[in-house]
């Protein structure tokens, strides 16, 4: 047994008595500590999960099954056109095949035909603003289509009244209407839950702008899928800062798009980068979008080249940079009367008025000059 200060140390380190428990205590359930991720990881005990964390690995399962089955759809449509193709010798119309769809898993027969583009209407789940399809947005693709035809079938699905709603495929419908051909698709009921995700396909071949991309981002706010940005941005993997950069971008007037070779080659800090310049000096910038957009214009009757995006940005900025000369000032000169009764205060204002001060001077005076500047300069007074 040793002694200190703190008294005898066998009794301190001792375990103390423990008290009986009441019956009301013994029956009770053992409440189970949780685990401390550091003290888990020595005791061989399971980290907690937050429900925050069980949620994010559901989402990520369920978009990891969507991503493969849109995969599936993807390799299924293009192996079954490609045995049309060695079975009809080039692809005939009204030959069927079945595609398993993405999001409902049903089976859907469709048929390939050639339709006249007047017929169809772009489903308004598509992301791609149809007004920005041209000869220059759709330099990559138009060429093609006017040599040598459409190669790849859109989708669509019937309507009433016989028209079609078109779900992927809206680049390849506006090359066929510049190039003055008909439209090949392959037609089926596709299911209301699946459209939107087939209009995706589309997407991954020519992505849609930022400007677009935040004007659906809008909607399905609007519509109440999401509350606000943030959980929206949270719902589909994107940060805080790219999001508010999709949130500028709903911002923009469309000329800032229109000015562009094409939505596609803006990049997603455009819409702050407007937003920024057009603080500095919006009149200058207007003026210079305008400009830009008479050039691309030209360029599309005179089959010129358009000025990429970066020479776009470039003009854009040097725009604003641009110091107009201030007016200049005159100091204020005084003339007066010999007898001193009367004067004419004559100035230049920082803004480049001129101002007359007339003083002692009669009513039938005053109306002479007027006349006298309202003649010379050739004037007409309103009222």
């Amino acid at each position: 047994m040793v002694d200190n200060k703190y008294g005898n140390i066998d009794e301190l380190i001792a375990e103390p008595a423990k008290k009986p428990l009441s019956k009301a205590e013994a029956d009770k359930p053992a409440r189970r500590r949780r685990p401390v991720p550091a003290l888990a990881a020595l005791t061989g005990e399971d980290a907690p999960i937050s429900t925050t964390q069980k949620l994010r690995a559901e989402k990520e399962v369920i978009e990891k099954e969507l991503k493969d089955t849109t995969e599936q759809f993807e390799k299924e449509k293009s192996s079954l056109l490609e045995d049309i193709e060695k079975a009809k010798a080039g692809g005939k119309e009204g030959s069927p095949i079945v595609l398993t769809m993405p999001v409902t898993k049903q089976d859907v027969k469709f048929e390939l035909k050639r339709i006249d583009p007047t017929l169809i209407d772009v489903s308004p789940e598509n992301e791609r603003i149809q007004e920005f399809l041209d000869e220059i947005s759709l330099g990559d693709i138009l060429p093609s289509v006017k040599k040598h035809g459409q190669q790849k079938p859109g989708t669509v699905r019937p309507k009433e009244g016989g028209r079609f709603e078109l779900i992927e495929g809206s680049r390849r419908l506006a090359s066929v209407k510049l190039a003055g051909k008909k439209y090949l698709a392959l037609v089926g009921n596709v299911p209301e839950a699946d459209v939107r995700e087939l209009g995706v396909i589309e997407n991954k071949h020519q992505d849609v702008s930022p400007y677009e991309k935040s004007i659906a981002f809008k909607r399905m706010i609007e519509a109440g899928e999401f509350d606000s940005w943030r959980q929206l941005g949270a719902a589909k993997g994107i940060s805080d800062s790219h999001i508010l950069r999709y949130k500028a971008c709903v911002n923009l007037d469309k000329l800032f798009v229109r000015i562009l070779p094409s939505p596609s080659s803006m990049p997603l800090s455009y819409g702050e980068t407007i937003g920024k310049l057009l603080k500095k000096e919006e009149k200058a910038l207007i003026k210079q979008a305008k400009e830009l957009l008479k050039n691309r214009e030209n360029s599309l009757v005179n089959n010129g080249e358009a000025l990429d995006t970066e020479d776009i940005l470039k003009t854009l900025k040097s725009s604003v940079r641009t110091k107009t000369e201030a007016p200049k000032t005159w100091k204020p000169v005084t003339y007066k009367s010999a007898d001193g009764k009367s004067s004419l205060k004559h100035a230049v204002t920082n803004k480049g008025a001129t101002k007359f001060e007339l003083v002692g001077v009669s009513d039938k005076d005053v109306e002479s000059v007027l006349q006298y500047l309202t003649k010379t300069l050739g004037l007409d007074s309103k009222k």
